[in-house]
């Protein structure tokens, strides 16, 4: 009989112990919500820039979002969903390595079909004045993107195929090359939230140099459907948790829901000292206790938290 209560104590136990683990707060609960309802809305904006025809107004979009929240991964797997013709370039680089992207995108597209072409980490792209006036051109009415720069310093560098690319696209008599962009939606994501009206007004008063770029930047804005994912700490926290809780993120029979949500709680009870706030966090922190069963907690907190 006392054995037999022992078994019955220490399965309350473990049942208490799991509760514990698998369960969240009605504040996470909301959190959760909220979160979903804002990555909801991020698909949607994704759905009708995707659906948009080419010659509408507004068909590019900018989303802003903070590092970590799966931008790339969320606009990436919605368009290989969608089945539409779609390129992923880099934005990370200069106004003329850019154009080099544009215009062997255009030279092998010579029947010029319509692409959606995802922008990724695209902040150096409108980082200047110069630069900012070559991507209105592309997202304006021109529709175009206009390299007037000599090439004579830079055109060694490119492979055959640029070379071919660029020589298509050259205007006689001038400089540089233009590569019409009518056919193309683009999907910018970055993690620089471009500047409102307000912004600029104020920068006027008190920073010229400054004030030229953001009005520039502004300008960008004015020019695209802007998704602005500036979050609260529940909010991202939730958006986290949604995409951590959905069939597609980590698949593995490992890592099951119990799992999922020890996680979650781990970084919603910690969140004030995480050296970083993402996606990825969750990855490394589930490879973490699928490697070390016995002491995956400690390691949790060594690697994942500042000094309190």
């Amino acid at each position: 009989m006392g054995i037999q209560i022992i078994n019955l104590i220490k399965q309350l136990k473990l049942l208490i112990m799991e509760n514990k683990t698998i369960k969240f707060s009605h504040i996470q609960n909301d959190a959760i919500e909220r979160g979903k309802i804002k990555r909801e809305w991020f698909l949607k904006l994704i759905k009708s820039s995707i659906d948009s025809k080419t010659s509408e107004l507004y068909n590019n979009l900018y989303i802003y979002s903070p590092a970590g929240l799966g931008k790339t991964f969320s606009v990436s797997s919605f368009l290989k969903e969608s089945n539409v013709k779609h390129v992923l370039i880099t934005g990370n680089t200069s106004c003329f390595a850019f154009g080099i992207q544009l215009a062997t995108l255009q030279y092998l597209n010579q029947n010029l079909e319509e692409i959606v072409v995802h922008v990724d980490d695209c902040d150096a792209l409108f980082a200047t004045d110069a630069s900012c006036n070559a991507m209105k051109k592309v997202l304006d009415q021109a529709k175009q993107f206009v390299y007037e720069k000599s090439m004579a310093n830079t055109i060694n560098g490119l492979n055959d195929l640029q070379r071919n690319a660029i020589e298509h696209f050259k205007e006689e008599g001038k400089m540089g090359f233009c590569v019409p962009t009518h056919n193309l939606k683009f999907i910018f994501t970055s993690n620089i939230q471009l500047p409102f009206d307000d912004e600029v007004n104020i920068a006027r008063k008190t920073s010229k140099y400054k004030a030229i770029i953001l009005a520039h930047q502004n300008a960008i804005r004015s020019r695209c459907k802007v998704g602005d994912f500036d979050l609260n700490m529940e909010e991202h926290w939730g958006w986290l948790a949604d995409v951590t809780l959905s069939n597609e993120f980590i698949k593995s029979e490992d890592f099951k829901i119990e799992s999922k949500i020890e996680i979650l709680n781990f970084v919603w009870h910690n969140w004030n000292y995480l050296k970083e706030r993402s996606i990825r966090l969750i990855e490394k922190m589930a490879i973490t206790k699928t490697q070390f069963e016995d002491s995956y907690q400690q390691i949790w907190e060594l690697d994942n938290l500042k000094s309190r």
